[in-house]
């Protein structure tokens, strides 16, 4: 019977069992190749799966419906600690997404702990990893729920700084992710280049090369052109000329001898790559500025388009946000 059992089958009986009765799962009749493959793949729905409900809960018509949680807005009465007025419906959908994000971070801090020192499938708890779908779905939409019922009192500030430094931390890691991925790729099309035509490998990867650096310098001088002015915004040149100094920097430390003797991959491609997401995180930076002056994103996620608009300010549709959210998805998929 082993001999005639095709991955397609494998497969088959994988997604049956998956998607089949209690009892099923219960016992692990699932075949135990490949098991490490489709937990890696659903895990990965799932962090989807939050995010894409994290979108859907700032979209302004769920943020509205949002009031009708009991309880959902007392405590509103301040922000970080400090005392103001604003409206809670201004900020209903953020406080929603950090509910989503804690239950998120609970279900996944849960099983990482229940996976310590676990090295491989045929440890006896792996079968929590690899198995049990179903109530794991059960599990993440129960703290889901209970999350939204969480007090609202001082919960907002606390997370807020563990988002703070979350998010800190997310940017290193994909820093690496990047540097990686741009090495992989460097030494893959390097050795094409070494059994094939040098030629047409050096000149793709000098053009790719020349691609990023072409965008970063572009996205430089519009930083510099919308989100400066003559006279004030002093933060958004000092972060912009900073970041512009630091990634001349790396590039030139990428094609030093020393380094070429360590790593005879780097060069310019990795330099590239890190200056066009150092960009791009400068960009997201000042697109928070709270400054309409210096700022304008605010204008063009203000609803009625005017500067002196009093509705509240929402942040659904901002290019930033979206570029974030494509960077996160590709970075998730290369992990």
């Amino acid at each position: 019977f082993g001999a005639s059992f095709c991955p397609s089958t494998l497969f088959s009986l994988q997604m049956s069992c998956l998607c089949g009765s209690a009892p099923c799962l219960l016992c692990g009749c699932c075949p135990s190749a490949k098991n490490s493959t489709i937990s890696r793949l659903l895990f990965t729905f799932f962090l989807f799966l939050g995010t894409l409900v994290s979108i859907i809960m700032i979209i302004p018509g769920v943020e509205k419906e949002l009031h009708k949680l009991p309880g959902f807005c007392e405590g509103s009465g301040s922000v970080l600690g400090v005392q103001t007025k604003v409206d809670c419906s201004s900020f209903l959908g953020h406080k929603a997404v950090y509910r989503m994000g804690f239950a998120m971070a609970a279900f996944f801090c849960l099983f990482a702990v229940l996976m310590v020192c676990v090295r491989s499938s045929k440890d006896p708890r792996a079968a929590l990893q690899n198995g049990f779908w179903f109530f794991k779905f059960l599990v993440l939409v129960g703290i889901t729920v209970g999350a939204f019922y969480i007090p609202d009192g001082t919960f907002t500030s606390v997370w807020f700084y563990f988002g703070v430094v979350g998010s800190f931390l997310f940017i290193l890691i994909q820093l690496v992710l990047l540097i990686d991925l741009a090495h992989s790729w460097s030494q893959r099309w390097l050795h094409n280049a070494e059994e094939g035509s040098a030629k047409g490998w050096y000149a793709a990867l000098c053009t790719v090369t020349f691609i990023f650096y072409a965008a970063s310098i572009t996205a430089i001088v519009l930083l510099y052109v919308y989100y400066t002015k003559p006279e004030g915004c002093t933060e958004g040149k000092a972060f912009i000329s900073i970041n512009l100094i630091l990634c001349l920097i790396v590039s030139v430390v990428s094609i030093l001898p020393k380094i070429q003797e360590a790593q005879p991959h780097s060069g310019l491609l990795q330099a590239s790559l890190i200056t066009l997401y150092t960009i791009y995180v400068t960009w997201a930076a000042l697109a928070n500025v709270p400054s309409q002056r210096c700022n304008p994103t605010l204008l063009l996620r203000n609803s009625t388009g005017s500067a002196m608009a009093t509705e509240p300010l929402t942040t659904w549709w901002d290019a930033p946000s979206i570029v974030g959210l494509v960077i996160f998805i590709l970075c998730t998929l290369f992990i």
